[in-house]
């Protein structure tokens, strides 16, 4: 367990959370806290049973503590419920702009991501928390972040993207989703109708890339970024 800092040490008792603060900051840091406590490594999946336990060790309502968890958004679950992961880098997570070997490892959640506007806000969620403006939604914006010359990746001399359930993500980014893009840009008098009538004729001729495959060649001309799908 990590050191406890003051504002969450005031909620326990030899070691161990009594009850959740009513105040939503205060409630949120000791969150944070108890995810990190009971969920050390990152989008790591475990059963509901083990999770409850974990936290039995640390809360004296194990249950409810696993509930605000996932009420928080902090933790993500399976529909039924059977497995949890977090989902949140929390300041107990040892993790900087770069190690000593100046190599940056970043996770891409898939459980985020359920169309192409979800996937650019989970960039920005991983790439882009310390800027204060907002990657917009394009390909080209992904290969502009993959230069690294801001967000998370700058200055970096390596750079690893773990993508968490790409095959979910795949889906998400695949025909359906690919479609309803190109008939948007379609829609917009601002872009390239032949260009787009084009695309959107080929990818319902079978010849076409889906956004999820258009993706992962931006990733490829990127050759000092390690893409790694799990």
């Amino acid at each position: 367990m990590v050191p406890v800092p003051p504002e969450v040490s005031r909620f326990l008792r030899d070691g161990r959370l009594e009850t959740m603060p009513r105040r939503r900051e205060r409630r949120r840091t000791v969150a944070r806290w108890l995810a990190h406590g009971a969920l050390p490594v990152l989008l790591d999946t475990v059963g509901e049973r083990e999770l409850t336990g974990r936290l039995a060790e640390i809360a004296d309502d194990p249950v409810g503590a696993r509930r605000a968890l996932v009420d928080l958004g902090l933790v993500h679950r399976t529909r039924d419920g059977a497995e949890y992961w977090r989902t949140e880098v929390t300041e107990f997570d040892d993790v900087g702009p770069a190690d000593d070997a100046g190599h940056v490892t970043l996770h891409l959640d898939a459980a985020r991501v359920d169309s192409i506007a979800t996937f650019y806000d989970e960039l920005n969620r991983v790439f882009m928390a310390g800027e204060d403006w907002r990657l917009g939604p394009s390909l080209d914006a992904l290969d502009d972040l993959l230069h690294g010359g801001f967000g998370a990746a700058h200055g970096a001399d390596r750079l690893t993207v773990v993508w968490h359930g790409f095959a979910r993500s795949r889906d998400a980014l695949g025909f359906a989703a690919t479609r309803d893009h190109y008939r948007a840009k379609l829609a917009d008098p601002w872009f390239d109708t032949a260009l787009f009538r084009q695309r959107l004729d080929d990818l319902e001729a079978g010849r076409g890339k889906t956004y999820a495959e258009l993706v992962l060649e931006v990733f490829a001309d990127h050759p000092e970024v390690e893409l790694l799908l799990r």
